[in-house]
């Protein structure tokens, strides 16, 4: 997969991409479909080539995949057949603008953030946009994935109710796989979280709470996700969407109380990653106060050993110890006898 640096692509005053270039070339891909067969066209920058098969039946749903939104002439082609509005395809192609959803007069326009698990603890964003018009579907990603494939698979073999339900059907498959990639990433993140605890209490690595922070940093980008969907939902069950048929909503509320399931337990993970932050700094704060207890210890008990040194080892001639017989073996016995009373007496206090 290329990456590229940030860069901005005109192809027509005010029409500018927006975000990072993940493939070199872009792949358009069409399925026109009914309950009674398919058809399948995929292409990478020949929209000559779809645009032939775009002529529909009233029963036909038609379902055109973008892969590759830096190619802004190539979204302008696919704007342009379907009359899609320039503010909407400057929407899709601005990868840093917030999720949103707009219903148009005779459309429905859908951008949010698909999540998917990457390397180590890090999560893979990419902005998916949809355009609902009347019996055709538009979709935009900016990486080639795989997060629409098992629905391409129904579509192929018939299987489900894909091929007997309308655009709208689709669009809230399309939304469900999202949500799948969601709780994939908050599966990775809560497994993660799960074996922390355990390894702060064995040994509090200042690593752990690196792993804690990309944790939560990951858990609010989900949260942030999840939000937009769950609040488009919301909209079209107000009924102000005239795209969504009537008998399409149960199945988005049903969607709907996914993401709210999904935000609470976002919500509840990022409490036991703050608990566990506390954790750590609690453990690191009784082990320093193990040491410096042990530290302490150590130090007062040889105040009066280093008292007595101290005393012996003044230069004066008449000290009248220096000169008995048992000088000597006295000072170490009294030296053993101060420590080991501390040491009686710090037990007795349960300060060991």
């Amino acid at each position: 997969m290329s990456k590229f640096r940030l860069q901005r692509k005109t192809v027509e005053p005010g029409v500018q991409f927006v975000g990072q270039q993940f493939l070199e070339t872009p792949a358009i891909q069409l399925f026109r479909f009914s309950e009674a067969g398919f058809s399948e066209v995929s292409t990478e920058t020949d929209f000559e080539m779809i645009r032939k098969d775009l002529s529909l039946s009233e029963a036909e749903i038609l379902w055109i995949n973008l892969h590759g939104i830096h190619d802004t002439t190539l979204v302008h082609e696919i704007a342009d057949q379907f009359e899609i509005d320039k503010l909407v395809v400057q929407d899709i192609v601005d990868t840093t603008q917030r999720p949103k959803i707009e219903a148009l007069p005779d459309s429905l326009f859908v951008s949010i953030k698909s999540l998917l698990p990457a390397n180590q603890h890090r999560i893979d964003s990419e902005q998916i946009s949809f355009i609902l018009k009347g019996n055709v579907l538009l979709s935009f990603q900016e990486k080639k994935g795989d997060h629409f494939e098992h629905i391409r698979g129904r579509i192929r073999e018939g299987k489900g109710k894909v091929r007997k339900n309308g655009a709208d059907y689709l669009l809230y498959l399309l939304l469900d796989a999202i949500t799948g990639n969601c709780y994939t990433t908050l599966n990775k993140l809560e497994s993660t979280l799960d074996a922390l605890p355990q390894k702060i209490m064995e040994n509090p690595k200042p690593q752990y709470i690196l792993s804690l922070e990309e944790i939560k940093k990951d858990l609010f980008a989900l949260r942030k996700a999840v939000t937009p969907i769950k609040e488009a939902i919301i909209f079209t069950e107000k009924g102000q969407v005239g795209q969504i048929a009537a008998q399409t909503l149960p199945y988005f509320s049903d969607l709907k109380d996914q993401l709210l399931q999904l935000i609470d337990e976002a919500d509840i993970n990022l409490t036991r990653a703050e608990g566990a932050t506390n954790l750590f700094f609690s453990y690191q704060g009784h082990r320093m106060n193990e040491v410096m207890k042990v530290l302490t210890i150590v130090a007062t008990i040889f105040i009066p050993i280093t008292f007595i040194a101290g005393i012996y080892g003044m230069n004066f001639e008449k000290i009248p110890e220096l000169g008995w017989e048992y000088g000597y073996p006295a000072a170490w016995g009294v030296m053993i006898l101060s420590a080991l009373g501390m040491l009686y007496y710090f037990r007795k206090k349960r300060w060991l």
